[in-house]
């Protein structure tokens, strides 16, 4: 028996093939199952459930049309960083979609359990590869935007590859349209900019950036950022995430903030100049590393034992003029001994003989 409410049981089969074993998870619209392709050697899938039970029929056509627009966008979309969707039906009034399973942790369980911060390198293989999928739909003709980027719609496999998932609020974004949506069920209000709430203004690719720039933030400090909606009323930027991880390359936390700003005029316009931000951050990184790698070859060692005779080219050099010179100085001594020893130099001055006297002698 499950023990979630009003789930599948384990051991339901759907569409005649699809095997359920277990709730990935559960959600206010339906469910993601653990399931069995029976038709492809029990191969593991995930089974995206959708039920509609409001009363509204209004809301519940825009539910199912939702549902239906993320199962066109996931059945044309082949990236590495998305989920591939196999199969769409309808069954007992629900609808379903069949996806790759994803073995791995949502950035929201990670965070749950972190303690200590992310390495910088990781975060920044994370963000490589989320700014490349995100230009990626961008760049669909008309443009897709996600609209919901934030840590619980992230998964990371055992292989550090990011996938994107819940495409239950994307849309595509046509040259002369913009679009204005609920905050509710629109969005988590954590990571969601100002123009994504009722009345303030359209979404555009500039949206995404804001709620990718906001889960850096909470990647990056380990804080929930502060809300669009707050920083507006109390006419604040984001905090400096320095003053809560002092490890920060200055360039990433000047691209977060311009990421995080409440307008969308003050943000980067785009992806590709989110790239050029990211690209100069990783510059920096690696010249910062060769630095610190520079610095510590160039760095004297402690002496060990006694002094060793120099060796160098300057040292044998000095030690060659000094033995010419004290050479020098052996042959003109030597020479100069020689000289005296062969009567070359001044005369002696003659000493008196042996018994002669200064006056006669006596007779």
């Amino acid at each position: 028996m499950n023990s979630v409410p009003d789930a599948l049981e384990a051991g339901t089969i759907l569409s005649d093939r699809y095997q359920v074993e277990y709730v990935l998870g559960l959600g206010g619209m339906g469910a993601v199952y653990l399931a069995r392709d029976l038709q492809q050697n029990n191969f593991p899938v995930a089974v995206k459930e959708m039920r509609v039970q409001a009363g509204d029929q209004h809301i519940q056509r825009q539910a199912v049309e939702q549902f239906r627009q993320e199962a066109q966008f996931l059945s044309v979309l082949d990236h590495p960083n998305l989920v591939k969707v196999f199969d769409v039906f309808t069954q007992n009034g629900r609808y379903y979609l069949v996806m790759s399973y994803v073995q791995g942790k949502t950035l929201r369980e990670l965070l749950k359990t972190q303690t200590e911060f992310f390495p910088l390198k990781t975060l920044l293989e994370w963000t490589v590869q989320l700014v490349d999928v995100l230009s990626y739909l961008h760049a669909q003709n008309p443009p897709i935007l996600f609209r919901d980027v934030k840590p619980s719609n992230i998964i990371v496999d055992s292989e550090n590859r990011l996938r994107l998932i819940d495409f239950g609020i994307a849309r595509t974004l046509h040259p002369d349209e913009v679009t204005a949506t609920f905050l509710q069920g629109m969005g988590s209000a954590d990571y969601c900019p100002l123009e994504q709430y009722q009345g303030v203004g359209g979404t555009d690719q500039r949206s995404d950036i804001y709620s990718l720039g906001a889960t850096l933030y909470h990647l990056l400090t380990l804080k929930v950022p502060p809300r669009a909606g707050e920083l507006a009323s109390e006419n604040k930027k984001v905090p400096s995430p320095r003053m809560l991880n002092p490890s920060i390359e200055p360039a990433l936390e000047d691209m977060v903030v311009n990421m995080m700003a409440v307008y969308k005029q003050d943000r980067y316009g785009s992806m590709t100049q989110v790239r050029a931000a990211l690209q100069k951050v990783n510059r920096n990184l690696e010249l910062r590393q060769e630095r610190a790698a520079q610095s510590s070859v160039s760095r004297p060692r402690m002496a060990e034992g006694p002094p060793k005779a120099p060796s160098s080219k300057k040292s044998q050099s000095s030690t060659t003029y000094i033995l010419a010179g004290l050479t020098a100085v052996m042959l003109f001594l030597m020479g100069w001994l020689i000289t005296q020893m062969s009567g070359g130099g001044a005369k002696p001055t003659p000493s008196p003989k042996v018994g002669a006297s200064a006056h006669p002698a006596d007779k």
